[in-house]
């Protein structure tokens, strides 16, 4: 049984187990680090089971949050030493990269993660390779040039809004739409693709 962490944002769990596939989404005005092992407690009563019972955790390590990221990480990786659990993550840019297929798009791959109002989260990846930081840019601010052999993968229609009318129709097919859920991550691990064990936060230098 897996128990999957992403604090980035919200506050959400999931748990899989013989291949099913169950979460939930915490909605509290408290500090996680105050609620978390009581909600994932009762998150795991819920469902007749304990923490006994995983075997892994996959925690989302950003963008997002700094404080419900380090706490998610700090849990996991308390509950690895003192219960022998392994600890895997991967940040929202390497899951949703996993999930698209290399051969019906470009090698490098842009992608931009809506955090609020025009600005995005972005990171550059050439197959499964970051090639650049994470960092936090605004599409109208931030000088953003289209190149025809990246593919610019999105979560948010503002992305193509902007992009989509400055470039020809027949260079769209290089605009990706991706709506981000756990449902990534939760084929990732069935897959066995996942290998980033001790992972840490992703720092995003110019968030606040």
């Amino acid at each position: 049984m897996f128990l999957i962490l992403d604090f980035t944002q919200s506050f959400r769990l999931a748990i899989i187990n013989n291949e099913q596939f169950i979460s939930k989404e915490i909605k509290s005005k408290k500090n996680i680090s105050e609620i978390l092992i009581l909600e994932i407690d009762k998150f795991l009563k819920n469902l007749k089971t304990n923490i006994k019972k995983v075997k892994s955790i996959y925690v989302v390590t950003g963008p997002g949050s700094f404080t419900g990221i380090r706490s998610s990480l700090t849990f996991a990786k308390t509950l690895k030493l003192t219960k022998k659990l392994n600890v895997f993550g991967l940040s929202k840019f390497e899951i949703i990269n996993a999930k698209i297929k290399t051969n019906k798009i470009n090698k490098k791959r842009y992608i931009f993660l809506h955090f609020r109002d025009n600005q995005f989260f972005t990171q550059t990846f050439i197959n499964f390779k970051a090639q650049d930081e994470a960092r936090l840019i605004n599409i109208e601010n931030d000088k953003l040039k289209y190149n025809k052999h990246t593919t610019y993968i999105y979560d948010n229609d503002l992305f193509e809004d902007f992009l989509g009318n400055r470039i020809k129709q027949n260079e769209k097919k290089n605009l990706y739409f991706v709506n981000y859920n756990l449902l990534e991550l939760h084929e990732i691990i069935l897959k066995n693709t996942i290998d980033n064990m001790d992972p840490k936060p992703l720092y995003i230098s110019n968030y606040f």
